[in-house]
């Protein structure tokens, strides 16, 4: 009986259901045993891989580290494995995985989760100031004007309408986001991919839109506030949304799942609604979504085996993993009876979420525009400018126009550099 060796850094009680389920599905041929990584963090998966130990599957959460590796030959590609299944990646995984997960035409890594992005409120707050809920198709006047009319005081007291991590070392940057539901996937280059989009009109608006919301309206919780308060930190940005402290959340799907007591007291009567993500326009819905993938070593014993197990995790049995984290699964839904199923398991047991506003909202069809980026040239450069660029944009000490020229410029540079080796 092989024994299949599996990496990731979730608690070990949560992969219990995992490995009882595989082991009985696979009794007599392979037996699956969990690894726990001390963290997600490149050096701890990298001193994994280089160590010698036996690796079946590797997890990991950044899609820049995925693409080194796979340069690098440290994983093995798994188009073939598609091939053999009569599977095309695409149709399996959606257009927005694929086009960003496609490394020269093949494909090193299978998403575990696709994390969505969706607006969690306080609905207690929205009742308090005599506003109605958002709904789906809302756009992004709508939320700023909502978001005007729920800040109110001032200094350690001011409560505001919104925290989204615009920018910052530890944060999402989520300045992009109208930006990426005008460009699409791969929102930072252009179509040929020689050069960036960081002169368009789209990065100006997008850009200035939040710049705004911050300096002038003041109505979405500065990036110092956001650092000191640690509120890029998922737990304490949904206890800041219950806690009153904003009365809207921009955070993925997987955000509900801090509502448990095991991440902080809930206070009684919290009542938190979900809406999808708003638009330029307000017509089809196009949210942004980033993923945590899995991969095969290229030195693997036994490549069937270990496709066996990456197929399991990530597409047979995505409840077992992916849910529950409370995360999205990345394969595509057969059915709506099976995503309505799934839905399930991401949103009950989360005390003061509105279940059913939450899984109203899920069911909803939307255009999905990934976060993910595995195309290297002048990547390094792009990490570099929205880390140092954006924070002094959004601390006032540069303005919009200097930040994105600055920005283009350095960027431009390391493609045609890169572009050159």
């Amino acid at each position: 009986m092989y024994e299949l060796d599996f990496y990731a850094w979730s608690n070990p009680e949560n992969l219990t259901p995992l490995l009882e389920s595989f082991n009985a599905d696979y009794a007599g041929k392979y037996n699956l045993v969990y690894q726990k990584l001390a963290d997600a963090a490149t050096l701890t998966i990298n001193t994994a891989l280089a160590s010698g130990e036996k690796i079946d599957v590797m997890t990991q959460a950044s899609h820049t580290d995925l693409r080194q590796r796979a340069d690098d030959g440290v994983y093995l590609g798994l188009k073939q494995f598609f091939d053999k299944e009569g599977w095309e990646y695409g149709e399996k995984l959606g257009t927005a995985i694929e086009e960003t997960q496609n490394i020269d035409g093949d494909y090193y890594s299978v998403p575990y989760c696709n994390n969505i992005n969706m607006v969690f409120f306080n609905k207690k707050m929205f009742d308090e100031a005599g506003l109605e809920y958002p709904q789906s198709g809302w756009t992004w006047e709508d939320f700023r004007e909502t978001a005007i009319k729920l800040t109110s005081g001032s200094g350690a007291d001011k409560v505001y309408g919104a925290m989204l991590d615009t920018a910052g070392n530890n944060g999402d940057n989520y300045w992009d986001l109208i930006a990426r539901q005008k460009l699409g996937n791969n929102a930072y280059y252009n179509d040929d991919l020689t050069a960036s989009t960081f002169g368009s009109d789209e990065m100006r608006e997008s850009l200035q839109f939040f710049v705004d919301m911050t300096f002038k309206d003041q109505c979405i919780v500065p990036v110092d506030e956001i650092t000191a308060l640690q509120y890029y930190s998922d737990p304490v940005g949904m206890a800041g949304l219950y806690n009153g402290k904003y009365a809207m959340w921009v955070a993925p799907v997987y955000g509900c799942l801090y509502l448990k007591s095991s991440y902080g007291e809930i206070p009684e009567g919290t009542d938190i609604g979900m809406v999808d993500m708003p638009t330029p326009d307000g017509g089809q819905t196009i949210t942004t979504c980033y993923s945590s993938t899995a991969s095969i070593p290229a030195n693997v014993e036994n490549p069937e085996a270990a496709w066996e197990l990456l197929k399991y995790i990530c597409i047979d049995r995505a409840d077992l993993f992916a849910g529950p984290k409370a995360m999205h699964p990345a394969v595509e839904f057969d059915n709506e009876e099976d995503k309505r199923a799934f839905n399930e398991i991401i949103f009950s047991e989360k005390p003061g979420l509105d279940y059913d506003m939450a899984m109203d909202t899920m069911m909803k069809d939307r255009v999905l525009v990934s976060k993910d980026c595995t195309i290297k040239q002048g990547y390094v450069a792009i990490q570099e400018g929205l880390e140092n660029i954006m924070t002094l944009v959004f601390s006032g000490e540069m303005g919009v126009e200097e930040a994105l020229s600055k920005l283009q410029q350095s960027v431009d540079e390391a493609i045609t550099a890169d572009l050159a080796k």
